[in-house]
C-alpha cells in the first residue's frame, strides 16, 4: 500500500511547453531582439537535443541551461552575451506556472491521502517559486530537486536520495512522470512502482513494464 507520492514537476504538473515558449518571448522582448516561429522552433530542436543526451548521461541539466542559447545564438548569427541571456531566461521561467489540466484537483485531492514529494531535474529555487505561484508548494513535505540532490534522473542514485530523504519504503512509493526515460525507467531501476502520465497516448518505445498508465490527472483517483 502507497504511503507517498512522488511527481515528477514539469510536463506533468506544470505545463512546461507554455512556461518556455512564454519565458523565450518575454526575454526576446526584453533584449529587443526580433523573433518568429522558426526562430522558436530553432530554439526548440537545440533544447530537445540537449535534454536528450542529458537523459543519456552525456551532459548535465547545467550543461543544457548553458549550452542552448549559445548554440542558438550561433545558429542565428545572434551577437550577444548568451549568459546574460540565460540568466534573463531562468528569471523568467521561474515566474511561469500554468497547469496541467486536473493538476490543482488531483494535488488537493491526493494530499488527503498520502504524503506528497516533488521530484524534478531543475534548481531548486526556480521549481520552489513556480510551485508557489501556481498554488502547490504547501501540499507537499519536500522538494527533491536535481541540484539540491546531487544527482539527476534518471540516474538510480538521484531517486535512492529521495527515498533516503523521504524515510519511506520503495514498497510504498509511487512515482508519477511524463518521461518514459527520466521518470519511468529511473524509477523502475530503484524498483519503485510507477505511473505514466501520458495524455497524448505515446507508444511505450522502452517497452517498460509501468505499473499504471494514465491520460489525464483526474484518472488517479481511479487508482488511488
Amino acid at each position: 500500500m502507497y504511503k507517498a507520492i512522488f511527481f515528477d514537476i514539469d510536463d506533468t504538473l506544470l505545463d512546461f511547453s507554455v512556461a518556455n515558449r512564454s519565458a523565450f518571448v518575454k526575454s526576446f522582448g526584453q533584449f529587443n531582439l526580433q523573433h518568429d516561429d522558426l526562430t522558436y522552433s530553432t530554439y526548440k530542436n537545440i533544447n530537445h537535443q540537449l535534454w536528450e543526451k542529458q537523459k543519456l548521461g552525456q551532459i548535465t541539466v547545467q550543461n543544457v541551461i548553458d549550452y542552448r542559447f549559445k548554440e542558438l545564438f550561433l545558429a542565428l548569427n545572434i551577437e550577444l552575451d548568451h549568459d546574460h541571456f540565460r540568466d534573463t531566461f531562468q528569471g523568467n521561467l521561474a515566474k511561469e506556472h500554468t497547469l496541467e489540466d486536473g493538476a490543482t484537483e488531483a494535488i488537493q485531492y491526493l494530499s488527503q491521502k498520502y504524503k506528497l514529494f516533488a521530484a524534478s531535474n531543475s534548481f531548486l529555487n526556480q521549481q520552489k517559486s513556480r510551485l508557489d505561484l501556481a498554488g502547490l508548494l504547501s501540499h507537499f513535505s519536500d522538494l527533491y530537486i536535481s541540484d539540491d540532490i546531487g544527482y539527476e534522473k534518471p540516474d538510480q542514485r538521484f531517486f535512492e536520495t529521495c527515498l533516503r530523504r523521504s524515510n519511506i519504503a520503495k514498497e510504498e512509493v509511487l512515482f508519477i512522470g511524463d518521461s518514459l526515460e527520466a521518470d519511468m525507467k529511473g524509477a523502475a531501476s530503484c524498483e519503485i512502482s510507477t505511473c505514466w502520465y501520458n495524455p497524448k497516448n505515446l507508444p511505450n518505445q522502452l517497452q517498460l513494464n509501468i505499473t499504471h498508465t494514465i491520460q489525464h490527472l483526474s484518472d488517479l483517483v481511479k487508482i488511488l
